[in-house]
């Protein structure tokens, strides 16, 4: 199987900046809805944190079945409203992945300017959720030696070496965990309801808590929805299908700006982009930080299809590999060395992390990151987060994931994926192979219930590639409680932050006066 390859990524953990956990074991059973959050200033906040950003810890039962199995730290934040108005309580947001680490996503999002009239009135609540970040984090130690390209073996070792480090907090990093853990939260703050704003991953667990506690479930956003009625093959093969389209549609807008793939039709560029990709099969393009491979191209072009705002810097990739650099395609697809990420300070950035995707590469050489904020990918200093994220999205994913497919069953899907897209298909296909070796997980995360919570709003993006528009409906559906979804007619993953006045106005009334659309709903 010589082109599905999976990747399976190294986040270098910075310890120093992560809460010691508890003991694994043995601890005194403690009621943890009893507590309150004790906040104080927050130690190595990002750059551009807003002033008055506060930090805590809480302790949640490692499994809420056997409370006295041990605990788990569980990392807060709050920013405080700013007013004008009176405070309405508290509102929860979750950037994604799973894994990216919330308190940083959160402090960068706000300190950029963004959710400025949400955070008017409300408490912003950050979290990094159980195995993430700040919260006992997922660590799989020194995955340096895992040099294989063989997909069953480099999977078998990352698995292993998880395993052997992090083996006690594994069965119970999954989405059901998470959401009881916010419902701990939002005792200890105080609210009678949750409200919510999730993005991508962030409407896995939503959802999940409404499901859980649909008599807590206050006012809910879900932007960027994912299916809960597909299995990892439909939702690997409906990505693949989303993410051609997207190119499709990045094509069209290529042939009207002086695009350096020639054709005189979408289909002819894409057909042209696939075309250069499949040249570096023969050999890859040298490059300061490494050497651009075909997997690397498939990376660069599929990151870029997360934001319209990427667009551009996708041409000037696509010209300059015409010319022998393929630097700045190096910097799309790997935008930030182990233990890094790009600090975009929005949801594009955030999704284009997260992307609902199992696959990041193993790095050859450290790459640098974008300064927050350039228009391009020229390298920079960045930031360093202190998160683990590509394992924490792996373990957390591999536990919501019942399915566990063998290489042979995996390669007599090659027909399917390849229909659904010459590009990405044989990647994402590659993804279905992620989980070997690790625990069995289960499909709790795909019966999201909720006939008695709150009706909650959903938006869905026409030409999403990672969380393919019919999700929202489908999750509508699934919820079963009159929720409305918000069709926006565009690009890109998530449409809070596509620069649409109409859905950001539509969702920050439903948050400010409790207001739905009428249906349907269409910005």
């Amino acid at each position: 199987m010589e082109r599905l390859r999976t990747v399976v990524v190294v986040a270098a953990l910075a310890a120093a900046l992560v809460a010691a956990p508890h003991a694994a074991g043995g601890s005194a059973a403690r009621d943890p809805y009893g507590q309150k959050i004790t906040w104080a200033g927050c130690s190595d906040a990002p750059p551009r944190s807003p002033q008055g950003m506060e930090c805590g810890t809480l302790s949640v039962p490692r499994d809420y079945a056997d409370p006295k199995a041990g605990e788990l730290d569980l990392a807060v934040s709050r920013i405080p409203a700013t007013g004008p108005g009176p405070r309405i309580g508290s509102l929860f947001v979750n950037f994604g992945g799973p894994g990216l680490p919330g308190i940083d996503e959160l402090a960068m999002v706000v300190g950029s300017g963004k959710l400025a009239s949400l955070n008017r009135r409300y408490d912003l609540i950050g979290f990094d959720q159980r195995g993430v970040g700040r919260s006992t984090p997922v660590d799989c130690g020194d995955l340096s030696g895992v040099t294989t390209s063989d997909p069953v073996a480099q999977a078998r070792q990352v698995a292993k070496a998880c395993r052997s480090h992090s083996g006690a907090l594994l069965p119970w990093v999954g989405t059901p965990n998470a959401a009881h853990d916010l419902d701990v939260v939002r005792s200890a703050l105080g609210d009678e309801r949750l409200t919510y704003l999730g993005f991508s991953y962030g409407g896995r667990l939503g959802s999940m808590y409404a499901h859980e506690f649909p008599q807590h479930t206050g006012r809910m956003v879900l932007d960027g929805v994912p299916d809960p009625t597909l299995d990892d093959v439909g939702t690997a093969l409906a990505q693949a299908t989303a993410f051609q389209h997207a190119l499709t549609d990045f094509a069209a807008d290529c042939a009207a700006h002086s695009c350096p793939i020639a054709g005189s039709s979408p289909a002819e560029i894409v057909a042209g982009i696939a075309e250069q990709g499949r040249t570096l099969d023969a050999g890859g393009v040298p490059t300061v930080t490494g050497q651009l491979d075909h997997a690397g191209f498939v990376q660069g072009v599929q990151n870029a299809l997360y934001s319209k705002d990427d667009w551009p810097d996708l041409r000037d990739a696509l010209a300059a590999l015409r010319e022998g650099d393929g630097e700045p395609m190096m910097q799309l697809a790997y935008p930030g060395e182990p233990g890094q990420r790009v600090a975009t300070g929005d949801s594009a950035g955030a999704a284009r992390a997260a992307g609902g995707l199992w696959r990041v590469a193993l790095p050859a050489q450290p790459r640098q990151l974008r300064q927050p904020g350039q228009p391009g990918p020229t390298p920079g200093p960045g930031f360093t987060a202190p998160d683990n994220y590509e394992m924490a999205k792996l373990a957390i994913d591999c536990r919501d994931t019942p399915e566990r497919r063998t290489e042979a069953g995996v390669h007599r899907l090659d027909g399917r994926f390849e229909r659904a897209s010459s590009v990405f298909g044989t990647s994402l296909e590659a993804t279905l192979l992620a989980c070997t070796g690790w625990p069995a997980g289960d499909a709790a995360t795909r019966n999201v219930a909720a006939r008695t919570a709150p009706e909650a709003l959903l938006v869905g993006t026409t030409g999403d590639p990672a969380t393919p528009y019919p999700g929202a409906a489908h999750m509508a559906a699934a919820l079963g409680n009159n929720s409305v979804v918000l069709t926006y007619r565009g690009e890109g993953h998530g449409a809070y932050f596509a620069h649409n006045a109409c859905v950001t106005s539509t969702v920050d009334a439903y948050f400010l006066s409790g207001t739905l659309p009428h249906r349907p709903a269409t910005c």
